[in-house]
């Protein structure tokens, strides 16, 4: 048995339920199969550290030409000269040291006073109240403004730029992405491109517009019109989504971990390192794609000339080979690098930014909000086959008023005499079978569920006639509040089941 057809292992990057939790997936297939083959989508993934960093690395063997995602490589949608994250030398060399001259840690660092005035714009008006939102007060708003002074691009159209940039990655959940009629084109930038060659600028606009560089047949000569173009509409957006999708885990992940948010509160030198940490831990882009040029092997496994690859780098991440205890979170973590910034000559040309950002933002955060949790039945995982975060994400402090939720009080076992109902809960996983037990007392009732999950009990049971409803606090796969309404005909039921960040699904059940 090979590691390619190992049974049991699966990992489908289009299915809800790895995208909402891939670790269980990328833990096994590190293990039991790290070169693994998707007959479906016809791709190949490694998972673990050395492999991915080997894949990132290898710009001859794993092309980037051919597009950096999935669904590109795979429908060979044509590249334009100058979209340079998808580019292979000479062209992404030239390209990209246009911008490497902008992008250096020690411009960004300049940019720290901004960036902390964005995040106090952004959150001040929210103190009073206690109740913020991670995505649509901060993650959506100052990644958005800085990328938008530096290209300078007019605040009060910042909000189309960055809807463009978005719809352009969303998919529906279950599909890959249909890009046959993409184009790569700087659309909706042409009139501040237009406005900016009569009123040059101190930006990042004007730079591209007056550099020179030398081309691949060795002309010196500067970009042309539709370069610039497509340049912009690349940094726009990618300027916005990692931090972003930073800001929402940091939010989450620190919620989930108060002890070490209490200790970076006490000690901000632990910053960067925490950022550090969470980038690992949840990096926003959980894969890179790259086409294969060449045959090659994986763990003597033959990889075909002309296939796509993934290299995912949220199992790399967690790769027990190269870090302690990877599924913990660990602000103190030894500093091991991550590979959620890519590796070798692709690298993220904007982690300088990205990590002043992530680290302002959460400083300011704290500065406002010492504690927090998040209301996870409110929240939503935005749904994109590129990077993986949070579409909106509530959260409150104690100053709301609102008390973190309470696990429902033990019941006593039901007595032979309660009611037993047999229920199919249609997830985004799949079909959930669940057995509830329930004792009625006048128009209110307690109970319990099993499911091969495990059991919970059952809390704020009420009837109304022939409607149900209750609540259940499960804890895994994941921490959240389910919200059950249910109407019983005879000994039926049916209704649906609203599961937090995942949505509502469909119930049916019948009485046993």
């Amino acid at each position: 048995m090979n590691a390619v057809t190992s049974p049991g292992v699966h990992w489908d990057p289009y299915d809800p339920k790895y995208f909402a939790n891939p670790y269980p997936a990328f833990n096994r297939l590190r293990e039991e199969a790290p070169l693994y083959y998707n007959a479906q989508y016809d791709f190949y993934a490694v998972s673990r550290y050395e492999d991915v960093e080997r894949g990132l690395f290898d710009r001859d063997t794993f092309i980037s030409g051919r597009g950096g995602i999935l669904e590109i490589i795979k429908q060979n949608v044509p590249i334009p000269k100058g979209v340079f994250i998808f580019e292979d030398p000479p062209l992404h060399t030239m390209h990209r040291s246009l911008l490497t001259r902008v992008f250096t840690p020690k411009k960004m660092n300049a940019l720290e006073p901004q960036i902390r005035a964005f995040c106090a714009k952004a959150l001040d008006p929210l103190v009073e109240g206690g109740r913020f939102n991670f995505i649509d007060d901060l993650g959506a708003e100052m990644p958005l403004r800085v990328i938008g002074m530096l290209l300078g691009i007019p605040e009060e159209d910042l909000k189309s730029v960055q809807h463009q940039a978005n719809e352009k990655l969303r998919t529906d959940p279950g599909k890959p992405k249909d890009f046959t009629d993409h184009q790569f084109v700087g659309e909706g930038f042409e009139e501040y491109l237009d406005w900016r060659v009569k009123h040059p600028s101190d930006d990042l606009m004007t730079e591209l517009l007056n550099a020179e560089f030398t081309d691949e047949t060795g002309t010196t000569r500067k970009l042309t019109r539709d370069e610039v173009l497509l340049f912009i509409s690349i940094l726009a957006g990618a300027g916005n989504e990692t931090t972003n999708r930073l800001i929402g885990w940091t939010g989450k992940v620190l919620a989930e971990h108060p002890d070490q948010r209490r200790q970076i509160y006490e000690n901000r030198a632990l910053i960067p390192q925490a950022i550090e940490e969470l980038l690992r831990f949840e990096p926003p882009g959980p894969s890179v794609g790259r086409y294969v040029a060449k045959d090659t092997e994986f763990h003597g496994q033959k990889v075909p000339e002309g296939s796509a690859i993934l290299f995912l780098v949220g199992g790399a991440n967690r790769d027990p080979r190269k870090f302690t205890s990877p599924d913990k979170f660990d602000i103190h973590r030894p500093r091991v690098p991550h590979l959620t910034f890519g590796y070798g000559f692709h690298s993220c040309l904007g982690n300088a930014l990205a990590r002043i950002e992530g680290r302002v933002a959460l400083d300011e955060l704290l500065n406002r909000f010492p504690e927090w949790d998040v209301d996870l039945e409110n929240a939503h995982l935005s749904s994109t086959s590129t990077v993986r975060g949070w579409e909106t994400l509530p959260a409150y402090t104690p100053k709301a008023g609102k008390a973190k939720p309470v696990a429902a009080a033990p019941v006593a076992e039901e007595a032979p005499s309660g009611e037993r109902w047999k229920m199919v809960l249609k997830t985004p996983m799949g079909p959930q079978e669940m057995v509830m037990t329930m004792n009625r007392d006048g128009n209110s009732f307690t109970g319990r569920i099993d499911s091969p999950m495990g059991g919970e009990d059952i809390s704020e049971g009420k009837i109304d006639g022939d409607k149900l409803s209750w609540v259940m606090n499960v804890t895994k796969p994941a921490k959240i509040k389910l919200s059950f309404e249910v109407t019983q005909e005879g000994d039926t039921l049916t209704g649906h089941a609203k599961l937090g960040m995942f949505g509502k699904s469909a119930l049916t059940g019948e009485r046993i």
